[in-house]
């Protein structure tokens, strides 16, 4: 799974997040299983971009490190300015390890391969989803691989339509 760092946010407020962005941070919040009261925190946002492949995902999974812990958190939502779209805010829903959830997961394209939808929604515990899932060439029947053909971890359930397209083998 993916890891990012995260710190505590000292100071809070509209400037204090401009200063935070000018300073190659982007702020956000935790909350959720465990956490109690919502915490403010800030990731570098480079270190962030890095970590995702530049593709950043509503609805995947992280691991999320604060205060040197580490837990399984779900990227809730992601705020963009709305002329340069960079990164103004992001939302960390921490869940719990024993509860069933679902997550979007990225999907990876092997040569020769081209992704027609780039991720795909599944079910199950935390630690079950995978971080990515790679479609290889042989994946691809007749041309096309649909989101029933991937192949899944055992108690990991599909949530898209079994017949939707995800890739295509690219000929050529």
């Amino acid at each position: 799974m993916v890891k990012v760092v995260a710190e505590r946010r000292r100071e809070l407020g509209s400037p204090a997040a401009r200063r935070l962005r000018r300073a190659g941070g982007v702020p956000g919040v935790l909350y959720g299983a465990g956490i109690g009261e919502p915490v403010p925190v800030s990731v570098d946002r480079h270190a962030f971009l890095t970590a995702l492949g530049q593709h950043v995902v509503v609805g995947q999974l992280l691991d999320l490190e604060l205060d040197g812990e580490v837990r399984t958190v779900k990227l809730q939502a992601v705020a963009r300015h709305p002329v340069r779209r960079d990164l103004a805010h992001l939302d960390f829903l921490a869940v719990a390890s024993s509860e069933s959830i679902e997550a979007q997961v990225p999907l990876e394209a092997a040569e020769g391969v081209m992704l027609q939808v780039g991720v795909v929604r599944l079910g199950g515990l935390p630690g079950a989803i995978p971080a990515s899932l790679r479609i290889e060439r042989d994946d691809v029947a007749e041309g096309l691989c649909t989101a029933g053909s991937l192949r899944l971890p055992a108690g990991v359930e599909l949530l898209d339509p079994a017949d939707l397209v995800v890739a295509v083998l690219e000929e050529g």
